[in-house]
């Protein structure tokens, strides 16, 4: 199995890059943090690597942020399609849990 990795990048022109790769699992923690006073953080954590996700002001949600926000759930959405259709082609043994999401 696969783990999740970071690589950061250093430049002596600019700010250091980072690429996070995630390789989910049953025991990856998602979750939606709500509060009263501040805007949503989308929290996912796999073994070493945390992503956080939020708007960049958190005075105030702005149209923009919404945008984004249905920008990744449309990225989620044709991720979650994209696994259907390859586990549809897979042997039915494979499913185990992913059967109780569609209700089978």
């Amino acid at each position: 199995m696969i783990t999740s990795d970071v690589y950061v990048r250093f430049s002596p022109d600019g700010p250091a890059g980072v690429d996070a790769g995630l390789h989910l699992s049953s025991s990856s923690f998602i979750y939606c943090h709500t509060y009263p006073d501040n805007p949503p953080i989308l929290s996912v954590r796999d073994r070493h690597v945390s992503v956080r996700v939020t708007v960049p002001d958190s005075a105030r949600v702005r149209s923009e942020d919404l945008d984004t926000a249905r920008r990744l759930a449309d990225a989620a959405t044709a991720y979650i399609a994209e696994l259907e259709h390859r586990m549809a082609a897979q042997d039915p043994a494979d499913e185990g849990e992913a059967a109780r999401w569609r209700g089978g």
